[in-house]
């Protein structure tokens, strides 16, 4: 089920991803470093908006959107549409505050592109939300696609009008509000607006440890984009970015292939079977996991002076080749406690205790960048971010094991394995190749590591067979 459920969300988890890797790429030939510094501030700065004033409704609705049926879903939409207003109001004065502390240029043309791009955006990424846990996976896959592809479709053709952070932040924020209302009108919907005040309560009573804890995620993984501005400048946030962006985007598409799926698979368990079997397709999807950004991670670190060399422009490639190896370990051990040990507490309803973890990771991580960045640049400052991720990651596994869940050593040894064999292949690479050769050596590669999978768990065969 796992499997199948994964497949049927894999294009919204690859296409959309993809066109944002090719505007990060494009973007190193047609904007300087402080131009694209501004957009992944404002970049960030949205994702720090949702996470302020809607991510508290989103996570009520994934975790109990599922167990309602098509009435209740229908029901709810007259609801719905009073938060989106109210938090579309709360967006502009949130962005509006963020902004006026830091050092952008606040004019008016830039401040309505910055509005238009945070409000549509934010709002999709809920919408999406809502589709995943209503199962609606043709709507999630155009809401996770249609906004990023036309966005930067557009934003391409005014760039190159315009190399400024504006153009391309004006080219993404019309294709996400087209894209809206479109979305909007496939899932279950009225036009009526009535805020159910039960309702809020108990969404924030259940999600405001969760609100709580994603500021604080954001600042985990945003807060080095931060720190750098506030010290270095915008420019110096361009050069860090491309590689920060990269490896954190490569390894949470990764880890996306595989939770976009398997996080209502554990909901359903929990809610027919109890905590045990909840646990036990919490560790299943955990390996899953594994079995995705282990091999991800290591062909980032070992491709990645070929990757920059064949992709980014001149003036980011030095910052990117030593930057893209640690933002890509550190995403890969963010993204597997996220999306393994943090379901136990959404699934037993104790966000206080991911709070807590989410604390301890961003506290380890803003104190190691900022350390880091004052005595070793750039690079320190990413490695500083590796380490509080580190230490997360164990606090994190540490209370998921006290609740009760396990993930067993032996078929982590073998996903290493094969691993292994997938460097070695790709070992046989010469150093700079073109990039006919590179995509022919990780196709080869990545060939050679699901045969070694597949036979290293040969024991399964016959289950899904019989499954089948």
């Amino acid at each position: 089920m796992l499997l199948s459920h994964t497949l049927r969300y894999l294009p919204a988890q690859l296409i959309g991803p993809a066109s944002q890797f090719a505007a990060v790429v494009a973007w190193t030939h047609w904007l300087p470093p402080e131009e694209y510094g501004i957009v992944a501030l404002v970049m960030a700065l949205q994702e720090l908006v949702f996470q302020l004033c809607l991510a508290w409704w989103s996570s009520y609705v994934l975790r109990y959107g599922a167990g309602l049926g098509a009435d209740g879903r229908a029901g709810q939409a007259a609801h719905e549409n009073a938060v989106l207003l109210i938090s579309a109001g709360l967006q502009i004065a949130v962005t509006w505050v963020v902004l006026a502390t830091g050092h952008l240029p606040l004019t008016p043309g830039f401040l309505a592109v910055a509005f238009g791009f945070t409000i549509s955006r934010t709002l999709t990424t809920h919408l999406a939300e809502r589709a995943r846990a209503g199962g609606a996976i043709g709507v999630y896959t155009l809401a996770q696609t249609a906004g990023p592809v036309a966005g930067f479709a557009l934003a391409a053709v005014l760039a190159r009008a315009e190399n400024s952070a504006a153009a391309v932040l004006m080219g993404f924020a019309v294709a996400h509000a087209a894209v809206l209302p479109v979305i909007w009108l496939r899932l279950p919907h009225t036009r009526t607006i009535r805020l159910d005040t039960g309702i809020v309560r108990v969404a924030l009573a259940y999600s405001t440890p969760l609100l709580l804890s994603g500021i604080i995620a954001w600042a985990s993984v945003n807060g080095i984009r931060v720190i750098v501005e506030r010290l270095d400048g915008t420019e110096a946030v361009g050069l860090l970015s491309v590689g920060w962006g990269l490896g954190q985007r490569l390894l949470s598409v990764a880890a996306m292939l595989v939770t976009a799926a398997a996080f209502p698979l554990a909901v359903r368990r929990m809610e027919q079977a109890g905590p045990a079997e909840a646990y036990d397709q919490v560790a299943r999807n955990g390996l899953f996991l594994l079995a995705v950004v282990v091999p991800s991670t290591a062909g980032v670190i070992w491709l990645t002076p070929a990757l920059v060399d064949l992709f980014i422009g001149a003036e980011f490639q030095a910052a990117t080749r030593m930057i893209l190896p640690v933002a890509a370990l550190a995403a890969a051990v963010r993204n597997v406690r996220v999306h393994c040990a943090d379901q136990v507490f959404l699934l037993r309803e104790t966000p206080g205790l991911l709070l807590k973890v989410t604390i301890v990771e961003s506290v380890a991580t803003l104190a190691g960048c900022t350390v880091g960045l004052v005595a070793g640049g750039l690079l320190g400052a990413c490695l500083g971010c590796l380490a509080g991720s580190i230490v997360g990651f164990l606090a994190g596994f540490g209370a998921a094991y006290r609740e009760g869940l396990r993930i067993p050593a032996w078929p982590v040894l073998r996903i290493a394995a094969a691993t292994g064999l997938m460097l070695a292949a790709l070992a046989r690479m010469p150093p700079q190749p073109s990039a006919g050769l590179l995509v022919a050596a990780v196709a080869g590669a990545g060939g050679l590591y699901l045969a070694a999978l597949a036979l290293l768990f040969r024991e399964a065969w016959p289950n899904r067979r019989r499954a089948a």
